[in-house]
């Protein structure tokens, strides 16, 4: 086969990045997705990040990108990013809304987090897998093929090294496409124990994964033809949380109101970063077992039910799973968390003298939060942090250039998605909420816009 652009990966970077470059002019480009469906994580996604969107002028939402851009370099303390790569995802991010909304999707802007300011979260109507489905049909109209059950397993370049073709494997046999332009969009790694072991110090073995496991294939073929593979990738975590694939008890575990003990009875932080999950999960991985366990009582349990309406029943069902002891006494809830009963009723104890004073003298939470556990029956419930994806590993320049180990770009290759490095720090940053989606799609129409002026 002969293509102008390959691009390896059918996901939300790969499919932007496609479709961006026909738009462009480009004619004969080839996308090739390992799976048997496109989609990759951005299917299961919710929200993209976005600031200074017409959305958000018309909402009146203050959302500038200067003092976004300065909030997510501090939050980094200016480690692991490349602030020209945040630059230019942050500056493209408004107008990706834009270009969407042109293609048929239909958004709403959301907050997160309780309180987050400004929203940034763009919401399209049926979500990430409603995007893809329009990023796919859009494609195909542009005459961009999608070949499924399709990998790509080698770039090839020439004598002076630059791209020439790309080796892939389908379920009848093997094809060579020649091609002056590869973007590689495979998407994380966190179905590859291997690299995660390697790349990603907070991975332990077994961590509870929620997304797809896929296992990274982009940064094999790169560093294969000499990409620089940064030495350290982030984990895209959150925590805690009771069921990987929904949310049975609406996530009563990570309330505010709720007091938080880990395995040895001891509360360990403050439960209102709860509302930032991927904050409070860097906690809960040091703790016994990596687990905690969130209590409350009948009183509070009432007041959350005004927010699901079923949650007698789903409490019930999880119980009878394990996940959730109730009973009147807390030496039986000791007994079920496997801690000392006199250890817990002391940290019960001291606990509801600070709701009592109004003042957390231990960890400072904020007293609108300070709620007593006095009124049984009382409640645990077991928390896990869960593994959403991989951010990180292949190293690019802001044009979304694959660059070698000497520092350059090598001539025709691009990437984009959550296999880049240089826009994340070790821990997602909840201020930018919808980050990874919103990189995913941003950094795929940048590639796609640069393999276009390369093509010509």
């Amino acid at each position: 086969m002969e293509a102008n652009i390959v691009v390896i990966g059918g996901g939300g970077s790969g499919l932007t990045a496609g479709l961006t470059a026909a738009e462009k002019g480009v004619k004969d480009i080839v996308v090739l997705e390992k799976r048997g469906i496109i989609g990759g994580n951005t299917a299961l996604a919710t929200g993209l990040f976005a600031c200074e969107s017409h959305i958000q002028d018309r909402e009146k939402i203050i959302a500038d990108k200067d003092e976004l851009f300065k909030k997510a370099m501090d939050w980094s303390h200016w480690s692991r990013i490349n602030p020209r790569i945040l630059r230019a995802f942050l500056n493209k991010s408004g107008d990706t809304i834009r270009w969407l909304e042109g293609l048929g999707l239909e958004f709403s802007v959301i907050a997160f987090f309780a309180n987050q300011n400004p929203r940034v979260e763009h919401v399209p109507k049926g979500k990430g897998a409603k995007l893809i489905e329009v990023l796919a049909d859009q494609c195909r109209k542009a005459g961009v093929k999608i070949y499924t059950k399709c990998a790509g397993t080698k770039i090839l370049l020439n004598e002076n090294n630059q791209v020439c073709g790309v080796k892939a494997k389908y379920e009848n046999g093997n094809m060579e496409i020649t091609t002056r332009v590869v973007i590689i969009a495979t998407g994380g790694f966190s179905g590859n124990t291997d690299l995660l072991r390697k790349l990603c110090p907070l991975y332990y073995e077994n961590m509870p994964l929620r997304g797809l496991p896929l296992t990274g294939d982009g940064i094999t073929i790169a560093a294969d033809v000499g990409a620089a593979i940064e030495e350290f990738a982030t984990l895209l975590k959150e925590g805690p949380r009771v069921d990987k694939n929904n949310w049975p008890l609406g996530g009563l575990e990570r309330q505010p109101f709720t007091l938080w003990v880990n395995k040895r009875g001891e509360r360990f932080i403050d439960e209102s970063i709860g509302e930032h999950p991927f904050e409070s999960v860097n906690l809960i991985l040091s703790q016994p077992d990596r687990v905690c366990f969130s209590l409350l009582d009948e009183a509070i349990k009432e007041k959350f039910k005004t927010r699901k309406p079923d949650l007698d029943t789903a409490l019930q069902k999880e119980k009878k799973r394990n996940r959730v002891m109730i009973s009147h006494s807390w030496e039986e809830i000791a007994a079920w968390i496997g801690t000392d009963p006199k250890l817990l009723a002391f940290t019960v104890e001291q606990y509801n003298a600070s709701c009592d004073r109004g003042y957390d003298f231990l960890f400072a939470k904020a007293r609108r939060f300070l709620h007593p556990l006095r009124i049984p029956p009382f409640y645990a419930i077991r928390g896990l942090p869960y593994l959403l994806d991989t951010l990180g590993g292949i190293k690019v320049n802001e044009r979304m250039e694959v660059i070698n180990t000497r520092g350059q770009p090598i001539p025709g290759l691009y990437a984009a998605g959550v296999i880049t490095s240089g826009w994340e720090s070790e821990t997602y940053c909840s201020d930018l909420s919808g980050s990874a989606f919103g990189y995913a799609i941003n950094s795929g129409r940048i590639a796609g816009e640069n393999a276009a002026v390369f093509t010509q």
